[in-house]
């Protein structure tokens, strides 16, 4: 055996152990960084987290097993959905900026959902691109603490979730189908 096939080995074997040790990294970092949200944003994180989580339920149940794939995107962007739904009901303004929003979810999910594909991808991405600024801009100028301030901690995470997930799926549906 040559060096080149024994350093090969060592690295091959050496990758997996990397991969594991940055999967654990990573999930240590994601856990602190979830319990910071939650300390931070309390009760204004409820209502997403709860909403995703059921659509999660829900999709994986619903969604055939061609769309499992899609689920992470959908439900991010759904739960957020449903927080301005809730939003919106509960302060009886029904003809506020957060309709655009309500609009431009429900065609992009529902588009989605019943055509997967990379334009719905994009619809649904350059709505997050365009209003994860707006968030960041508000949340500037917002009082650390404050109840708005909070919220739009949770916009801006739920946005850049969503932005991550429609990415990672754009990603997946770039590469050429593999035959097996």
């Amino acid at each position: 055996m040559n060096s080149d096939q024994s350093m090969r080995t060592k690295g091959s074997a050496a990758a997996p152990a990397d991969a594991g040790t940055y999967v654990k990294i990573a999930s240590v970092v994601a856990a602190i960084g979830g319990w910071g949200m939650g300390m931070y944003a309390g009760f204004n994180l409820l209502l997403p987290l709860v909403s995703t989580a059921v659509i999660w339920l829900a999709g994986k149940w619903l969604f055939g097993a061609a769309r499992q794939e899609i689920l992470p995107p959908f439900c991010v962007q759904g739960g957020h959905l449903v927080w301005f739904v809730f939003g919106m009901v509960m302060s009886r303004q029904y003809l506020s900026p957060s309709l655009i929003d309500i609009i431009w979810l429900t065609v992009g999910l529902t588009w989605l959902w019943l055509q997967p594909s990379k334009l719905a991808l994009c619809f649904l991405a350059v709505y997050q691109l365009f209003s994860l600024p707006y968030n960041v801009l508000h949340f500037t100028q917002t009082q650390f603490g404050s109840v708005a301030n909070k919220a739009l901690a949770v916009h801006i995470l739920w946005r850049c979730l969503a932005l991550f997930y429609l990415g990672r799926l754009y990603l997946r549906m770039s590469k050429p189908q593999t035959e097996a």
